[in-house]
């Protein structure tokens, strides 16, 4: 049995509306309906607006967040020099 995969849509009346090909022969298909899955995470208006609400921090409110953070990269005085050794032992390890 081929496969034809088509957009279709229920009505509120309970019947299914399909855009067929042209050419397809008549007879018995198997029909498999796929429903969009729908998100557990449905936020409310009132959500969406406070996650939209601005909250900034002054200076000295991010370099305390900072402080706490996990220690990643505080090691590195010049970013531009590290980069560039960074791309150097890249480049050596793949020489040919």
């Amino acid at each position: 049995m081929a496969t034809i995969v088509v957009n279709g849509r229920i009505t509120p009346a309970g019947k299914l509306e399909v855009d067929l090909p042209d050419g397809l022969p008549s007879g018995e298909v198997r029909v498999i309906l796929e429903l969009p899955q729908e998100s557990d995470a449905a936020w409310t208006d009132e959500e969406i607006r406070e996650m939209l609400k601005p909250s900034p921090k002054s200076g000295a409110e991010i370099a305390a967040m900072l402080d706490e953070m996990e220690p990643g990269y505080q090691h590195i005085e010049d970013s531009a020099a590290w980069v560039e050794e960074q791309r150097r032992k890249r480049s050596e390890e793949h020489r040919w």
